[in-house]
């Protein structure tokens, strides 16, 4: 399993930052033209220029964010031996967890499981 790089988590951002401000655009844009009408050139250029320069920011926003805050894959081998250990136990729900039975005969307690 491959890790990405720094790169692919901007190039990441950046084509989600992209499609969001597209839609955006696009939503601001009805919004003018409903309310101001089309600019001097028309309806499309109205579009454009609002879904253009929202695409653009959000794309510089978020291609940043996502550079900055990248998470790393856990290299502690304690932290991964927990999980692995947790993953086992959890895999069957609450079968796995400890249980105090009394027996019939006496009243000493046993722990079941684990």
């Amino acid at each position: 399993m491959e890790s990405s790089s720094r790169i692919d988590h901007m190039k990441h951002g950046v084509i989600m930052g992209s499609a969001l401000g597209v839609c955006l655009g696009l939503a601001f844009g009805t919004y003018h033209v409903l309310k101001h009408g089309p600019s001097t050139r028309g309806y499309i250029s109205t579009f454009g220029r609002y879904m253009a320069s929202s695409a653009g920011n959000f794309a510089i926003f978020m291609g940043i964010g996502s550079a900055i805050r990248r998470e790393e894959r856990p290299k502690n081998i304690m932290l991964k031996r927990h999980l692995e250990q947790h993953q086992k136990f959890c895999q069957r729900g609450f079968a796995n967890l400890p249980v105090e039975v009394l027996e019939r005969n006496r009243w000493d307690r046993r722990t079941v499981g684990m």
